[in-house]
């Protein structure tokens, strides 16, 4: 059988449709394999979406579920009859529960005894009868964003839906929406070229009538017409096209029939920094830039069109005129905001809000700037700390130019480029442009050292401050992209082996760098409640990279805080996964953390006394574990981790002997307080690499 349903509604937002195609996809599997609609691999469902409709197409159903038999179990048989044989209420009542006389029961042996039952043959519903409801469930199950609801109805979903095509076989379902639409088998085609009204009998008939309704349904292909589209065009004025994914996507979602056009604009504009222009054309009128060889930016753009038009220029003319009126505005602002040095909007900081508990972005940048001043100890004299206290002097005055007001999207690249023209040197432009990245976890990094000590500050104080007065992520709420901040520092600190510092203490000198009395919580809690936020970040970081949960908690256990020696333990112990030896000796550390942990009072007061050992096994031990301790410190004080854990699994056979021939909780407490201070140092030795006893077996 196959199953037909569109959802036809008012245009769909471009960022959701995508989602929405998905959600749909996946909620019809499931449902129908719920319901033991889906007999085989043969089955085949598709799912698409224009910003008009969403639709999805099944091939393959089962006409109805198969019939299934259930046992239905009711009170023990000693329950169930009294001394005299008779039924009991017990029995009376589960024969009338099933609709059966008791003496039609059952019986059921189990090892606990034997047990009432009955058997009832239930027949399998009709695929049609069961659509109705599960349609209901998708529809009202759908997770939008944001949801509207419209006339007197009850129904929420995306936008208004405005008529629904719901066959199975070619026969309409008896389906109605919460506000009384009911579906039928008349859909429409494009809002201007071809509305319709189209009958449809089937998947068939649906695409024919698609097609001349002027709607591609294929996201895919509308994609691949854009942008064959895009290149075409540039090819005729010998330019390069730019052509982002998602912008890509955004105009595949914004159209049904897309049509791209070109467009031009005065080449005067081209004094404007490119950014402005990509800004303008990219983000707020979704068009495509076109570059020439050179790579510079030419005066025309490709625009996506949703029709076709007789006469393309009058759509053409529009697009630049909407497109000038956002270059005027530019140009003014660029001229304007050049008229004083950047420095000079310093004191208009005092103005801006950071947030309403931590001060103005002036309070932040008198912080950044400190911050940035321990920072550069880190590094020594691999860097100019002036050009780096002015950079992070700077990097935040543009917030207060108009091109940013204009354009919010180019802060720090207008600070770049009005630092520039106020005679700042290369490094200190570079890194006032770059120190707001990354912005995501596939931006790119910072690429000056600068830069990146900025960006490193600029994240760590935002970090502490919200930590400071509770403001924490919380499910999918984080306002002030803490979690994006966290990973931004993580990577930058992964990325470059020369910026190492220890965060705990970092995180206590930002803390201090606040006002007293602004952060609400204690700098030790404030401290803690961030690593652990770091150290979450990080194990979702390297997750994506292919390492296992437990490598972060091991090395996590002994509280290190620096991260790049932190992931080169984390190599190392990856690494040690392979051994032959590493299953016993994480069994082994598992066992003694296991044992000291559980008597803690009884030995760590203790000192080790190597003349009290009475087994050869106790002595080999010591000997052996006092010659390894020597290299894994050598080793790990050096960072050669991957040789500290070769030269630890050797302990592994005196390890296994002393298990196997030692009782370490000796009655005699001189006894069993000597093997558990000789257990805490081997603990001890493997804890200078990491907490093996947190590894995987």
């Amino acid at each position: 059988m196959e199953f037909l349903w569109e959802i036809g509604c008012e245009e769909i937002p471009a960022g959701m449709l995508a989602d929405g195609v998905r959600f749909l996809a996946d909620a019809v599997e499931n449902q129908l394999r719920e319901a033991g609609l889906l007999p085989n691999d043969d089955t085949r469902i598709d799912a698409h979406g224009t910003p008009r409709r969403l639709v999805v197409m099944v091939t393959g159903l089962r006409e109805r579920q198969a019939d299934r038999v259930e046992e239905m179990r009711g009170p023990p048989e000693d329950r169930a009859f009294d001394a005299h044989g008779h039924p009991t209420r017990a029995a009376d009542g589960f024969a009338k529960s099933c609709g059966v006389p008791v003496a039609a029961l059952q019986r059921l042996h189990t090892p606990k005894g034997t047990y009432l039952c009955h058997t009832v043959q239930r027949p399998g519903m009709l695929t049609a009868q069961l659509l109705p409801e599960l349609m209901t469930r998708i529809v009202e199950g759908f997770p939008w964003p944001k949801t509207q609801r419209w006339g007197n109805g009850k129904t929420r979903f995306v936008r208004p839906i405005n008529w629904m095509v719901a066959l199975l076989n070619g026969e309409t379902l008896p389906f109605t929406t919460g506000d009384g639409l009911r579906a039928d088998r008349i859909t429409q085609g494009h809002r201007f070229m071809a509305r319709g009204p189209f009958e449809v009998t089937g998947i068939e008939s649906y695409r024919k009538a698609m097609t001349s309704g002027r709607v591609i349904l294929e996201m895919e292909r509308r994609k691949e017409i854009i942008a064959d589209g895009i290149r075409r065009l540039a090819n005729e004025v010998q330019g390069q096209p730019v052509i982002p994914e998602d912008l890509l996507h955004e105009n595949a979602n914004l159209t049904e029939w897309p049509h791209p056009l070109l467009g031009r604009f005065a080449p005067d504009y081209l004094k404007i920094p490119p950014e402005v222009l990509t800004t303008s054309m990219k983000n707020h009128q979704k068009y495509f830039p076109v570059t020439g060889t050179d790579g510079k930016l030419m005066p025309c753009f490709v625009a996506v069109a949703n029709s076709d038009v007789p006469d393309a220029s009058l759509v053409v003319r529009g697009y630049e005129r909407v497109l000038r009126a956002r270059l005027e505005d530019a140009a003014f602002y660029w001229d304007e905001d050049r008229k004083q040095p950047l420095e000079n909007r310093l004191d208009l900081l005092k103005k801006v809000v950071f947030q309403a508990k931590l001060g103005t972005i002036y309070d932040k940048t008198v912080r950044l700037e400190r911050l940035v001043g321990q920072l550069a100890v880190a590094v020594g004299n691999r860097i100019d700390l002036d050009g780096l206290l002015q950079a992070s002097r700077l990097c935040k005055c543009d917030l207060v130019t108009g091109m940013v007001g204009q354009f919010p999207e180019l802060q720090g690249i207008m600070g770049g480029y009005y630092a520039q023209h106020s005679g700042a040197n290369p490094s200190v432009v570079q890194a006032i442009k770059e120190h707001y990245r990354p912005l995501g976890a596939s931006d790119r990094l910072p690429q000056n050292l600068e830069g990146r000590l900025i960006s490193m500050a600029d994240k760590i104080d935002t970090l502490v401050g919200c930590f400071g007065i509770g403001l924490v992520p919380t499910g999918t709420k984080d306002p002030f992209a803490l979690r994006r901040a966290a990973l931004g520092v993580i990577r930058m600190l992964l990325d470059d082996g020369s910026v190492r510092f220890h965060m705990v203490e970092l995180l206590r000198f930002a803390y201090h760098s606040f006002a007293p009395g602004v952060l609400e919580q204690g700098q030790q809690q404030t401290v803690d409640h961030l690593m652990t936020f770091f150290f979450g970040r990080l194990q979702n970081h390297l997750k994506s990279d292919g390492f296992d949960h437990d490598l972060i908690a091991a090395v996590q256990a002994p509280g290190l805080d620096d991260f790049h020696d932190l992931m080169n333990r984390i190599k190392a112990l990856r690494q040690f996964k392979q051994l032959s030896s590493y299953g016993a000796l994480v069994a082994a550390n598992k066992r003694i953390a296991n044992i000291l942990s559980k008597a803690a009072e009884d030995w760590q007061h203790h000192p080790l006394d190597p003349s009290r050992f009475t087994e050869t096994a106790e002595g080999v031990l010591y000997d052996q574990i006092s010659s390894v301790a020597v290299q894994v410190k050598e080793t790990a004080s050096s960072g050669q981790y991957t040789e500290a854990l070769n030269h630890l699994a050797l302990l592994r056979p005196v390890i296994d002997t002393f298990f196997e021939q030692i009782m370490v909780m000796d009655p005699d407490p001189d006894k069993r307080r000597n093997r558990l201070a000789l257990l805490a140092r081997v603990q001890g030795c493997f804890q200078m690499v990491a907490d093996v006893s947190r590894l995987a077996e």
